[in-house]
């Protein structure tokens, strides 16, 4: 008995988790779909592989001005690839560090604030001597 009281216990605790939309840690990622996302700016572009690049996002430098924005990038890469990226931020004499480095398509999102300046460094992993295409679509939502 107390052995199937267990055993229901579990199956209902997995059905609830099911029905609230809840899936094991264990679950494959679901699929990024980045025409889905209301992204303002496409970038489709190219970097060798194994080496740490800047301006994967198009840009050299980036200022913000008064006003804070959060920016959230969705990025189409190859199935079989990481692109691991990194935002170095400077805002009122500190410096933090964002970074993703999860494989295959993702979203994330950066909050560089207001007054501030950010570098975005990427390095995509592959073959040595060959470059890997990639999209990044970015909107900026504000803080």
């Amino acid at each position: 008995m107390k052995r199937t009281i267990s055993v229901l216990a579990a199956v209902t605790g997995v059905l609830g988790a099911t029905l609230a939309g809840i899936s094991p840690a264990s679950a494959a990622a679901p699929a990024v779909d980045c025409s889905t996302g209301g992204y303002t700016r496409v970038l489709n572009s190219y970097v060798p592989t194994n080496v740490q690049r800047p301006a994967v996002d198009g840009r050299s430098y980036n200022i913000a001005g008064p006003s804070a924005y959060t920016y959230e990038v969705c990025l189409d890469i190859p199935d079989t690839s990481t692109f691991t990226i990194e935002v170095r931020i400077w805002s009122n004499g500190s410096q933090s560090v964002f970074v993703d480095d999860r494989p295959g398509d993702k979203v994330f999102r950066y909050s560089p604030g207001a007054n501030s300046f950010w570098q975005v460094y990427g390095t995509m992993t592959g073959p040595d001597s060959t470059y890997v295409y990639y999209t990044w679509n970015e909107k900026q939502i504000p803080a």
